[in-house]
């Protein structure tokens, strides 16, 4: 009786501590002058907060070495054509499996991050049908969006 109770309870919390939001860094690199993106989500469980977020994505450029959120930008893969970086630290909701840099970018995904830093990512069929559904948005969430494959699954 008292394992059915402690189950249920579990089962009942679940959806509250998945809603917790916890901050990622989101690293995308955009091909200069398309629309085709890479993005990966990167986690650290001891920064939780947007400033050290951006403490460590600003050390980690600065020193070309990151300690968090270790990531590779592989520039030979661009010989030839412009790549232009970013990162945004956000808060979020979603959890995405562990990056892995040899995967195949093969996840396209609808990004989206509002003015408080919020993401909210959503699993496309393909990048086409991604770019549609951009297009679709109105103009104030379409600002905020963009389209981009992840070698991450969203979980």
């Amino acid at each position: 009786m008292n394992k059915r109770i402690l189950s249920l309870l579990a089962v009942l919390a679940a959806p509250a501590f998945a809603e917790q939001p916890e901050v990622y860094l989101v690293a995308s690199v955009q091909l200069g002058g398309s629309n085709l993106a890479q993005s990966i989500f990167l986690h650290e469980p001891q920064i939780t907060t947007l400033e050290a977020c951006q403490e460590a994505v600003r050390v980690g450029q600065r020193d070309r070495d990151w300690q968090h959120y270790h990531h590779i930008f592989m520039r030979d893969r661009f010989q030839g054509f412009t790549g232009h970086l970013d990162y945004r630290c956000v808060f979020a909701t979603q959890r995405f499996s562990a990056w892995n840099d040899r995967a195949r970018y093969s996840h396209p995904y609808l990004i989206s991050i509002d003015e408080q830093a919020n993401l909210q990512v959503e699993r496309m069929p393909s990048q086409a049908q991604c770019a549609t559904r951009l297009k679709g948005l109105v103009q104030a969430r379409q600002a905020i969006s963009r389209c981009a494959v992840g070698n991450q699954s969203l979980l």
